[in-house]
C-alpha cells in the first residue's frame, strides 16, 4: 500500500489545539463574566492570560494566534466601517465631532505629561496618551443597548462621538510608525508620504468601490445563496485590507474603508449581520492573544507607571469628556453619561499599543500598564453608566444645571421615523397585509430575503429591507425595538420560530402575528414569543363554511358563533 506522501503537520495540529482551548477557555471566561455583570472582554482577556506564557500550565503558542487575531482586527475594522453612517453622525455633529476632538486632545496631552513625569520618552508617551484617549465602541454601543438608550439623543451623541473616535484612531494608526522615527526632517517626509499614500489608496477604493461593490453585492445576492454572500463580502475586507498594506499603509485603514464601501449599499445591514459571527469569533482571539500578553508580576512595569495609566484611561478620559461635553452645549444628561460611558479603552487601545509595540515604540512596562487600566476600565464601566444615568436623571432640569443644557432639550426617541408594523415575508401574504395597512394609514415595513423583491417594493416607493429577520442586526436596521406589531408572512417554521425569538428579544412588548401549517408549528412559534399564530388552511375552512351558511340564510350573529367555536376547536382553544 502506497504511503501518504503528505504526512500530518505537528503545527497544524497544535495551532487547532491552541485554537480549540483558547475559544473553550474564552467560552467559560465570557461566561463567568456574563454572570458577574461584566463585559465578556474581561473574560477572553483572562483566557489569554491563563495560557499565556506567564502562568503556569498549558502554554499556547502567542505568534500562531495572533496571526488569526490580525483577521478578528480586519473584521473589527470592517464592523466599524459597515456602521459608518454619515446621516446619524450629522444629527449629532453639533456636539459629537468637536466634543470628541477636544477630548482626545485634552486626554493625550495630559496624560502625556503625566507619563513623562514619571520616567517614560516623549515619544512613547504620547503613544500611551493616544491609546488612553480611544473607547470602546463594542462596550459602550452594549451598555447603551442593555440600558435602552440607543435611540435617545444621548445615544445618538455618544454613538457619534464614538464614530469620530474610531476615524481618528484610523489617523493614529497611520502615524504610529511615523512617531517611532528618528530624524525630525525624515518623520516629516515619511508623514507626508504615508498620509498621501493613505489618501490616495482611500480615495481609490471609495471610488471604485461605490461603482463596483453595490453591484457586485446585487449579482451575488441575487443567487440566493447566503455562503456566497457571506464569501463575498469575507473577499471584500480581505482583499481591500490587503490592497490597503501593500499600498504602504496598515490593515485596520483597508478593512475600514471596506467596511463604508460597503456601508453605502443596501446591503449594509445584511452584511453587518451575516458577517457578525464570524467577526466575533475572530475578535474572541484577538483579545485571548491580547490576554496572552498581560503579565500582571512584570518587573518592567511600576506601581506610578500603572496609576497613570488607570488615572489616564478612567480619570482623564472622564473629566475630559465632561468638559468638553460641556463646552458645546450638551444636556446634563449627555454630559454625565459621556463622561461614565466614555471612561474606558477598549479594542482600539488594544490596536494602538500593539501597533506601537510592532514597531518598538512602547516598552514592556508601558503596554503592561495599558493592559491593566484596560481591564480595569472594562471591568467597572457598565457600573459607571448605571450611576451616570440615574444621576442624570436627577439633574438635567436642575437650575444649577441648565447652563449645560443645549438649545434642543432632551427626547427619548423619534417614533416618528420608526415603522408601526414590520412584515417578515413580501410574498402574496405579506403584500395582502401591507396593502391592507395602507388602507388605514399605518406606517410599515417590508423585510425579505430576496433582493429582487426588495427592489421592486422600493421601486413602488415602499419602505423594503433586504435581509435575514432572523437575525438580530437585521432587525435592529429596521427599529423593531420602536414597533408596535410584528407580522411573520414566511412560510418556513424554523425561519418563523427564530425571528420570533429575535424580536422579543429587542421589544418584550411587542405583539407578534405569525402563520404555521401544523398545530405543532403553532405551539413551537408561540414559544418562540408569537402572540397569534393562524394556519392559512384553518382559516381557509372557517371562511368557506361562513360563506355558506350565509347563503343558507342561517343569521349572521349564529354563523359567526360557529365559526369562532369550529376554529377554536381546530386550533385546540391554545391560540385564540
Amino acid at each position: 500500500m502506497e504511503s501518504n506522501p503528505y504526512p500530518a503537520n505537528m503545527d497544524d495540529a497544535h495551532l487547532v489545539r491552541d485554537v480549540g482551548i483558547a475559544l473553550s477557555l474564552a467560552l467559560a471566561g465570557g461566561l463567568v463574566a456574563r454572570r458577574l455583570r461584566i463585559s465578556p472582554i474581561i473574560g477572553y482577556l483572562v483566557a489569554g492570560l491563563i495560557i499565556g506564557p506567564f502562568t503556569p500550565g498549558y502554554q499556547a503558542n502567542p505568534e500562531t494566534l495572533r496571526q488569526l487575531a490580525d483577521v478578528g482586527l480586519i473584521f473589527l475594522m470592517f464592523g466599524v466601517g459597515l456602521h459608518f453612517n454619515l446621516s446619524e453622525l450629522a444629527s449629532a455633529r453639533r456636539v459629537a465631532v468637536p466634543a470628541a476632538l477636544v477630548q482626545v486632545a485634552l486626554v493625550v496631552a495630559a496624560s502625556s505629561v503625566f507619563a513623562v513625569l514619571v520616567g517614560l520618552p516623549l515619544r512613547e508617551a504620547i503613544l500611551l496618551g493616544m491609546a488612553a484617549s480611544i473607547s470602546s465602541t463594542v462596550v459602550l454601543v452594549r451598555v447603551l443597548e442593555e440600558r435602552g438608550l440607543m435611540g435617545s439623543d444621548t445615544g445618538r451623541t455618544l454613538v457619534g462621538w464614538l464614530i469620530v473616535q474610531d476615524l481618528v484612531t484610523i489617523v493614529m494608526l497611520v502615524f504610529v510608525p511615523v512617531l517611532a522615527g528618528g530624524q525630525q526632517t525624515d518623520d516629516l517626509w515619511r508623514a507626508l508620504g504615508t498620509a498621501l499614500r493613505a489618501g490616495g489608496f482611500a480615495a481609490l477604493a471609495l471610488t471604485i468601490g461605490a461603482r463596483l461593490v453595490p453591484s457586485l453585492l446585487r449579482f451575488v445576492g441575487r443567487t440566493g445563496s447566503r455562503e456566497l454572500f457571506l464569501l463575498a463580502v469575507v473577499c471584500l475586507s480581505l482583499g481591500i485590507a490587503i490592497g490597503a498594506e501593500l499600498a504602504g499603509t496598515s490593515l485596520a485603514l483597508g478593512a475600514f474603508i471596506a467596511g463604508v464601501t460597503v456601508s453605502e449599499t443596501e446591503a449594509s445591514h445584511r452584511a453587518a449581520s451575516e458577517l457578525l459571527p464570524l467577526r466575533d469569533a475572530f475578535a474572541v482571539l484577538f483579545f485571548v492573544a491580547i490576554g496572552m500578553l498581560v503579565n500582571p508580576l512584570s518587573p518592567d512595569t511600576s506601581a506610578a507607571l500603572i496609576g497613570v495609566s488607570v488615572v489616564a484611561v478612567i480619570g482623564f478620559k472622564a473629566l475630559a469628556a465632561m468638559a468638553a461635553a460641556t463646552l458645546f452645549g450638551a444636556t446634563g444628561r449627555t454630559v454625565l453619561l459621556a463622561a461614565s460611558g466614555l471612561a474606558q479603552a477598549g479594542e482600539f487601545s488594544f490596536i494602538l499599543a500593539e501597533g506601537g509595540r510592532g514597531v518598538g515604540l512602547v516598552s514592556p512596562g508601558a503596554y503592561q500598564a495599558l493592559l491593566i487600566a484596560a481591564v480595569v476600565s472594562i471591568a467597572i464601566n457598565p457600573l459607571l453608566v448605571k450611576a451616570g444615568e440615574s444621576r442624570g436623571r436627577q439633574l438635567t432640569d436642575r437650575p444649577l444645571w441648565r447652563w449645560m443644557r443645549g438649545v434642543e432639550p432632551e427626547a427619548s426617541s423619534s417614533p416618528e421615523t420608526a415603522p408601526e408594523v414590520v412584515i417578515v415575508g413580501a410574498g402574496r401574504v405579506g403584500r395582502l397585509a401591507g396593502r391592507a395597512l395602507e388602507m388605514v394609514g399605518v406606517s410599515h415595513i417590508y423585510v425579505d430575503t430576496s433582493l429582487d423583491q426588495v427592489l421592486l417594493l422600493q421601486a413602488e416607493g415602499r419602505a423594503a429591507h433586504w435581509g435575514d429577520a432572523s437575525r438580530v442586526e437585521i432587525l435592529k436596521g429596521v427599529d423593531m425595538g420602536q414597533a408596535r406589531l410584528l407580522v411573520i408572512a414566511v412560510p418556513d417554521a424554523d425561519s418563523a420560530q427564530l425571528i420570533a425569538e429575535s424580536a422579543r428579544q429587542l421589544n418584550p412588548d411587542l405583539t407578534i402575528v405569525g402563520r404555521a401549517h401544523t398545530l405543532t408549528e403553532v405551539d413551537l412559534l408561540t414559544r418562540a414569543g408569537a402572540t397569534t399564530v393562524f394556519i392559512p388552511e384553518f382559516e381557509g375552512a372557517a371562511a368557506i363554511v361562513r360563506h355558506a351558511l350565509l347563503r343558507l340564510g342561517i343569521a349572521p350573529e349564529k354563523v359567526a358563533a360557529i365559526t369562532e367555536a369550529s376554529r377554536a376547536e381546530e386550533y385546540g382553544h391554545g391560540n385564540m
